[in-house]
């Protein structure tokens, strides 16, 4: 299916999107960041991928992915998420005074009112923690601080040892130990720090965070087929039904 889509596409992103939509829904069960990790990224190695074009075409695909099987869940509660063409995002941050580069908000979030739409969340995307997440923290922050939500997406996907070791997907999150410091200090990016508003990881042995961090701020854990409306979609739809300065 995935060499199918690579013919057919003009856009490899497009074709790497369509596979984990499609093989997603054929295992809804699995682990979505097995699916990602061990299927999709393991494949294109052996057809001679390197790890460079891998990086490349993997950010775009995994947004495009996200944005496709969750648009259709956020209609019906009247909210979209999308990706802003560069200039539309710039001319948005200027307009309400955020100093944020437009590369460090992959998808927006926005809300209908009557029939306008209002801009009141950003939405990072990241496959595994390992990749630079610390470049987006004064962005979330900026958004933060203006009153708009601020959540991370993530595969959370790594085997160790590295680069593939025993090919088991623990991630970079507690799912090997919550005791080995490493994982523990990149949990804090939310649980103690509050760097964003929430995480959500697609990798089902990430451990999710217990209901009180001192933060605030949760790791939540969840497939691609949960029972709808799932633990993203409610968290989203629950922001937008809360007044807040940014959304009016």
């Amino acid at each position: 299916m995935l060499d199918q889509l690579l013919l057919s596409e003009k856009q490899a992103s497009n074709a790497v999107a369509k596979a984990l939509i499609e093989i997603s829904a054929l295992s809804p069960a699995a682990n979505p960041s097995d699916l990602w990790h061990h299927v999709i990224y393991r494949h294109l190695c052996q057809i001679g991928w390197n790890d460079a074009r891998w990086k490349r075409v993997s950010g775009f695909a995994l947004e495009r992915a996200l944005t496709m099987i969750y648009s259709p869940r956020l209609e019906m509660f009247g909210i979209r998420m999308r990706m802003f063409p560069q200039a539309e995002a710039s001319r948005f941050l200027k307009s309400v005074g955020l100093d944020v580069r437009s590369t460090k908000v992959d998808l927006f979030l926005e809300g209908r009112r009557a029939s306008s739409w209002h801009v009141f969340g950003a939405v990072h995307v990241k496959s595994s923690i390992a990749e630079r997440i610390q470049d987006d923290v004064p962005a979330s922050r900026a958004v933060m601080a203006h009153g708009f939500l601020s959540i991370m997406l993530t595969m959370d996907a790594k085997s160790y040892p590295p680069p593939h070791g025993e090919c088991v997907n623990y991630g970079e999150l507690g799912g090997r130990s919550m005791r080995i410091d490493k994982e523990r200090i990149k949990r804090n990016y939310i649980e103690e720090d509050g760097q964003f508003d929430a995480l959500f990881s697609f990798n089902l042995r990430t451990p999710e965070s217990l209901n009180k961090t001192p933060s605030g701020k949760r790791i939540f854990t969840l497939g691609l087929h949960d029972s709808h409306p799932d633990q993203l979609v409610q968290f989203i739809a629950k922001r937008w039904r809360r007044p807040a300065r940014a959304a009016e």
